[in-house]
């Protein structure tokens, strides 16, 4: 296990935070965001770049600018075969610049649509968690407007365009918070409104089945503290959370920090185990994606300075957590040598089609 940090060479993002990183196939896609600049103040990113990890090299991606989102910090964005899915997300100022729109990207035509659907409304805000059945529904949970934390699961068929609107009663909306689909399981990691309400030991999720709250608790003795603003991601039957900012209690009184541990919920066995190997820089508001090396990314986000200030990163880090496949092993030291030939060369020397196409 180990982090590396990727170097930084031309074309590269700039700094930014309440972005999203998302696998599209064997990419990976870098969304929106927020940043500031000495003079204008704070700026909203409406830009999308790619990253192939296997060439190790970014690239911007020109799409259609008619129907691009206009509210990018802290959307909810997920993929699914090669289109992305962007939910709400706000613009400058927080909280009165909110999004209720469902944007689609084709990722092969670089084409932007706007999905309308009938049902119940969603209320338009930020940081919320979005993930997708199997049966090919969308569940966008939580969020806030900048005033109100939102306790509400919401239903998206995409095939008839409706959405069905659920209550979670008796429990805080919570907002920056991460959800994972696990065997007809909308399960929620972490969130507050806005500070932590309870460690990750408590895990409630909607079973999509009968479209109801549970409540599942971890088997580990030691649990990771509550988080908002982390990265969670699911590698197999573990899910990984990095990063993240949390709050103490000092001496003067409560007091926010950024996180750089990384740990591993089993969805076998329900327990947790940090990993023995730390980000850097504790970092928030940062995001992160499965790449097609297996491997596991995180772009951006915040930390705190010397001073007590944000500073916001463009720093990509590579966390490699498990042995990757001999195939991929090969494929690592191929293409670090043998870069320049051509896709036909590929082919002619006996390498798969799905190999070269990552090219």
């Amino acid at each position: 296990m180990k982090v590396s940090e990727i170097p930084e060479k031309d074309p590269f993002p700039t700094p930014r935070s309440g972005h999203r990183l998302i696998a599209v196939e064997d990419k990976l896609v870098l969304f929106g965001g927020y940043t500031t600049r000495p003079i204008t103040g704070g700026e909203i990113k409406k830009d999308v770049w790619c990253y192939n990890a296997h060439l190790e090299a970014w690239k911007r991606l020109t799409t259609d600018d008619e129907n691009f989102p206009a509210s990018t910090a802290s959307c909810a964005v997920i993929s699914h075969a090669s289109k992305i899915y962007v939910f709400g997300g706000s613009g400058v100022n927080f909280g009165f610049s909110n999004s209720d729109k469902l944007h689609v990207l084709d990722i092969d035509t670089l084409k932007w649509e706007i999905v309308t659907f009938t049902g119940n409304i969603i209320e338009g805000g930020y940081g919320h968690s979005i993930s997708m059945s199997r049966e090919g529904y969308l569940y966008i949970y939580g969020g806030c407007d900048g005033f109100h934390y939102f306790n509400t699961m919401n239903k998206i068929c995409l095939k008839r365009k409706h959405n069905s609107t659920f209550y979670r009663q008796g429990f805080h909306g919570r907002y920056r918070h991460e959800s994972i689909e696990h065997n007809n399981m909308i399960m929620i990691f972490g969130g507050g409104s806005p500070e932590p309400k309870e460690d990750l030991g408590t895990l409630p999720y909607f079973c999509t089945k009968t479209d109801s709250w549970q409540v599942m608790k971890s088997k580990s003795l030691h649990n990771p503290p509550g988080r908002v603003a982390h990265s969670c991601n699911k590698i197999g039957n573990q899910v990984i959370v990095t990063g993240g900012q949390a709050q103490i209690e000092t001496r003067s009184g409560s007091k926010n920090i950024a996180l750089k541990d990384i740990w591993m919920f089993d969805l076998e066995t329900l327990i947790w185990h940090p990993v023995n190997v730390k980000l850097p820089l504790g970092i928030f508001f940062h995001s992160g994606a499965v790449a097609g090396d297996s491997c596991l990314y995180t772009f951006g986000g915040s930390t705190y300075n010397h001073q007590g200030s944000v500073d916001r990163l463009n720093v990509l880090y590579k966390v490699s957590l498990f042995v990757p496949p001999l195939v991929e092993l090969a494929w690592k030291v191929f293409i670090q040598n043998f870069q320049h030939l051509s896709r036909i060369s590929m082919v002619n020397l006996g390498v798969p089609i799905y190999l070269v196409h990552r090219v």
